[in-house]
């Protein structure tokens, strides 16, 4: 097909709440949308944090093949670790891949510093510098005059929430007249805008968000109702032969009990007690395995590390996640799968991967801080990642879409409504 695409991203919002909420009336924009195209339950890769997700978004790609395992990575042959930005990224972007398109990349997480792309990025988190978060630089003055954000201000949730809710909407509404403005005045021929306040309100607020009884709930609901009026918006601005999608990086849902990986593997005598190992750097052969946010465990074993621990086989990791399996917290399961790397990864980059991945049974925040003294302990977040119930929709294209379906096949699909062909096709696992 002919035409150009949209993409509005939707940070971290669940499928089932998005139909719940157009089913409601709250958001009667998506509802237009969702009757008038095809929306199926998109699946985040492993780990499901926002770094890695959108990463296999710009890409199509495996963590193995675009290198951005999370947050925070390792350098390779030691304990140093490097926040990943877009210049990081092994594999190429929309972008690149839809050379002689013009692209507006616009709050994308991980697009920082914003790269000269012959169209527009607006770097999305983690972004330090607003002078580096925009390219071209021209369109700084303009963002700048709207009041554009590049997060929110998150400050003090629990002492005064309604304050904080106040905060999202208000980066909200100058997030929508940015993108409104750069949409009306920058040609583009795949547009991406990413809402990161979904993302914000249910980490701190995912509680108000579903309890119909708590005083929170109307307040919360005007956000999303704030972000289909946002959506509304946008699609004002596309032609009757232009693409629709919505994406979501992660599902969402309720966190009762945040996990602390690295405490856990020090009390099992796995990983070398706080007084004699303070920080990853100062990990040595009385390590067996450490742990990288949120739950990425990585076997200290020599040849990958300088001070590695010898023995440490298949067997060994056999044993750990059956423990980690095995583990109960007030009689729930803390842990519902551990991955070895071989199972959710494939690429040339396969040797940086964690040996491997804990994913959380419900409820459950699994969390990597290296010097957390507690196992379990309470948190100012009361939502978590989920990775299923994510969104992908499209209106407009006849291409089939799998149900459900990985981030990775997202960036062949859009290709493909542009007439570009991907590296990778749908399902052949990038």
């Amino acid at each position: 097909m002919t035409g150009r695409m949209l993409v509005v991203g939707l940070d971290g919002m669940p499928l089932d709440l998005l139909h719940g909420l157009a089913g409601a009336g709250i958001m009667p924009a998506a509802r237009r949308l969702l009757a008038e195209g095809r929306s199926v339950e998109l699946r985040a890769p492993v780990p499901e944090v926002s770094s890695t997700s959108w990463a296999s978004f710009l890409t199509g790609a495996n963590p193995a093949r675009h290198g951005v395992y999370g947050f925070v990575d390792l350098l390779p042959g030691g304990y140093q670790t490097y926040f990943p930005n877009v210049t990081h990224l092994r594999a190429p972007p929309l972008w690149e891949q839809a050379a002689g398109r013009r692209t507006l990349c616009l709050n994308v997480p991980g697009t920082y510093p914003a790269p000269e792309t012959g169209g527009v990025v607006v770097s999305g988190f983690v972004a330090p510098s607003f002078d580096r978060a925009v390219r071209p630089a021209r369109l700084l003055e303009p963002l700048r005059l709207r009041g554009y954000r590049l997060d929110v201000e998150v400050g003090d949730v629990a002492a005064d929430p309604r304050a904080f809710i106040g905060r999202v909407s208000a980066a909200l509404a100058a997030r929508a007249l940015s993108f409104e403005y750069l949409l009306d005045t920058e040609p583009w021929d795949l547009a991406i805008a990413v809402i990161t306040e979904t993302d914000r309100l249910q980490h701190f607020l995912w509680r108000h968000v579903t309890d119909e009884a708590s005083p929170l709930h109307e307040a919360v609901l005007g956000v999303y109702a704030q972000v289909d009026a946002c959506l509304a918006r946008l699609v004002e601005r596309c032609e009757e032969d232009d693409g629709i999608a919505l994406v979501s990086d992660h599902g969402f849902g309720p966190a009762d009990c945040q996990f602390h990986v690295n405490a856990w593997l020090r009390e099992k005598g796995h990983l070398a007690a706080r007084e004699d190992t303070p920080a990853l750097a100062e990990v040595d052969e009385r390590t067996s395995v450490f742990a990288l946010d949120p739950a990425r465990l990585y076997l200290n074993r020599p040849g990958r590390f300088p001070r590695g621990r010898a023995g440490l086989g298949d067997a060994f990791a056999e044993e750990l996640a059956v423990e980690l399996t095995s583990l109960r917290w007030e009689g729930r399961p803390v842990v519902e799968r551990v991955y070895r790397r071989e199972e959710v990864y494939r690429g040339p980059l396969l040797d940086l991967a964690p040996d491997l991945v804990v994913m959380p049974a419900p409820g459950v925040q699994l969390r990597g801080a290296f010097g957390a003294d507690a196992v379990v302990r309470p948190d100012v977040f009361t939502g978590t990642h989920t990775r299923g119930n994510a969104v992908f929709y499209l209106r407009g294209g006849d291409a089939a879409l799998p149900d459900p379906m990985d981030m990775e096949d997202v960036a062949p699909v859009l290709l493909g409504r542009l007439g570009v062909p991907a590296a990778v096709p749908v399902g052949g696992r990038g």
